[in-house]
């Protein structure tokens, strides 16, 4: 396992662009991303890939759908004005339904309707996490680890509701991550 200091360390657009075969994102509000050039090349390289099946994003809705939008919204945004962050929210959705529509039966965009318990990143076999906290800076500059696991088959695992009683600590681990992802792509709509 990795364990950094600020998700930058982890370098998400190089690890986007590398990526084969799937590529899942459960971050809530994606304004950050839409904002920055490299994260959006590295995605579209691996979008364009013809081996790459999928992009799976996990995604807020417009405030006020769910109960928990507004604590959460203040946590994720620790100090900004409720303005501030629905205007993030929108800019967001608004970049997940542009991939969408330029990548059609790649990009996968579900409405969070379960409160997220922490940001995740998966690319292929790469399993990147933080936390969320009510702090002054927010989850990009906090704690992130990243671990190697077959996805795949805990993606099989957390479909099948079977985990198999010689499963290691560090799959079980691992399960536990993906299952959060699985969990929210079985309860959202797609948007």
């Amino acid at each position: 396992m990795k364990l950094v200091c600020g998700v930058g360390e982890l370098g998400f657009p190089a690890m986007f662009a590398e990526a084969e075969r799937r590529i899942v994102l459960h971050a809530a509000v994606y304004g950050p991303f839409a904002k920055s050039k490299p994260h959006i090349q590295g995605l579209e390289k691996a979008l364009s890939r013809p081996g790459f099946s999928s992009l799976d994003i996990i995604a807020m809705v417009p405030a006020g759908e769910n109960g928990w939008d507004e604590p959460f919204l203040s946590a994720l945004r620790f100090g900004a004005s409720i303005q501030s962050a629905a205007d993030e929210l929108k800019s967001s959705i608004s970049f997940l339904n542009g991939l969408a529509e330029r990548f059609p039966g790649k990009v996968n965009v579900y409405a969070a309707h379960d409160l997220p318990c922490l940001p995740l990143v998966i690319v292929d076999n790469r399993i990147c996490f933080g936390q969320y906290a009510h702090a002054c800076f927010h989850a990009p500059d906090g704690f992130w680890g990243c671990v190697e696991a077959d996805v795949e088959a805990l993606f099989g695992w957390a479909e099948s509701g079977y985990v198999p009683q010689n499963a290691s600590a560090d799959e079980i681990a691992a399960f536990r991550l993906v299952s959060e992802c699985s969990s929210a792509m079985k309860s959202g709509d797609l948007l």
